[in-house]
């Protein structure tokens, strides 16, 4: 993303980053299996996340069909461990 380097643009970044995680925690019960965030998978999703909050703060279409497949892959990751 090439956004300005303001105070403000960097709080909305910051904020969204950490809304994106939590939605992605929450859509992949992420308690039962912390050891995701090491996958690269996990950091494109919040990133990939982040970047359509930002476009489209409501999502107004749902969430953008790249994020729900890699919480679909992250999500059958932690089956395959046994998170469930």
């Amino acid at each position: 993303m090439h956004i300005d380097q303001t105070d403000e643009e960097l709080a909305t970044i910051t904020s969204l980053l950490v809304s994106s995680q939590l939605i992605v925690n929450d859509s992949i019960e992420y308690s039962d299996y912390p050891d995701i965030a090491d996958s690269p998978l996990y950091l494109r999703a919040i990133v990939t996340l982040a970047q359509a909050l930002y476009y489209d703060r409501s999502l107004t279409n749902g969430q953008p069909k790249g994020v729900l497949l890699m919480l679909a892959h992250l999500d059958a990751i932690c089956l395959a461990k046994g998170a469930r």
